[in-house]
């Protein structure tokens, strides 16, 4: 059951987190996984870099990918987080479960990762299976590894058919951190994009979701809101599957505020916000809240403001 992991960069390639989610990936210590890197356009990496990339099995470039039906693809950022065990659980669904669409829930890649796995077995104290193999993690395992192993032993999976429900589609459809089946796999479209996603989506019967966190991720919309939104504007509502159109307008509009929501925040610079603006304003489908004045010139100056609302 062939893994590709495929890492796309945020922006400018971040060496040091790239070198510890390949760390994480190494140690797994799966045979049948293979690693590649994406840069972006422009990006290159040093001689030593390379050799260490080399060093590492890491191929340059989109990955040549042979297809079937236990062969699977998962986009992450190089400042996600892999979970000891992660391969290996995927493999066990895959092999139930295989050319489905699979979601992974995620820890918060932004927060420091052992409250939340701390917070997460305080909430499954209970669990005998999860006593045992904690108590056998302990003794063989440093307490934050074990910690992090004992999430294995609480992971469960559904079946999920209600496919267009707006309350899970944010789990579903997004550029990094699902499980893609590579015989759907589109070769002339970005890997890690929603023009990727959004066909295995429609055309799915059923989607797999493993309930217990194997990696950490941050959102694209808290993370790079402007490369976010192009994913969202890149979706041509008018050429999709029966009844998938107003749902994707409503998840849109849904995901439009929340980009405006997080300029309001963050200390983007203006170009950025007025770039942001510029193309929210032009989308084909308008945020669910009406923009004021008052809120463009909170992020902006009055002249660039005057400017969007004129």
């Amino acid at each position: 059951m062939p893994i590709y992991l495929n890492i796309v960069p945020q922006a400018q390639l971040d060496w040091a987190q790239l070198t510890t989610l390949v760390g994480e990936a190494n140690g797994q210590h799966v045979t049948d996984v293979s690693l590649s890197l994406q840069l972006p356009k422009g990006q290159a990496l040093t001689q030593a870099q390379q050799r260490q990339a080399a060093a590492w099995s890491l191929t340059i470039g989109r990955p040549t990918i042979t297809p079937s039906e236990q062969t699977y693809l998962i986009n992450l950022r190089e400042t996600d987080r892999l979970l000891p065990g992660a391969f290996k659980q995927w493999q066990q669904v895959i092999q139930q479960h295989p050319n489905r669409l699979i979601g992974l829930a995620a820890f918060d890649s932004g927060q420091p990762l052992a409250p939340q796995v701390q917070d997460y077995l305080d909430q499954h104290a209970d669990s005998r299976l999860h006593l045992t193999l904690q108590q056998l993690a302990d003794s063989k395992l440093t307490t934050t590894n074990a910690r992090q192993l004992a999430l294995w032993g609480l992971q469960n999976y559904s079946v999920q058919t209600n496919l267009q429900s707006l309350k899970y589609l944010d789990q579903r459809l997004r550029p990094t951190g699902l499980l893609l089946p590579s015989t759907q796999l589109s070769p002339n479209l970005p890997l890690a994009s929603l023009q990727q996603t959004l066909p295995i989506l429609q055309s799915a019967t059923e989607v797999i979701r493993l309930h217990v966190p194997t990696i950490a991720r941050q959102s694209w919309v808290v993370t790079t809101p402007l490369t976010w939104l192009t994913n969202l504007q890149a979706i041509d509502l008018d050429h999709l599957a029966l009844g998938w159109g107003p749902l994707i307008a409503q998840y849109q509009q849904h995901q439009l505020n929340q980009i405006l929501n997080v300029a309001g925040r963050q200390q983007l610079s203006k170009p950025v916000h007025l770039q942001l603006l510029t193309q929210i304003k032009q989308t084909q489908t308008p945020p669910i809240h009406r923009w004021s004045r008052l809120g463009l010139l909170r992020m902006l100056s009055p002249r660039v403001a005057h400017q969007l609302f004129y």
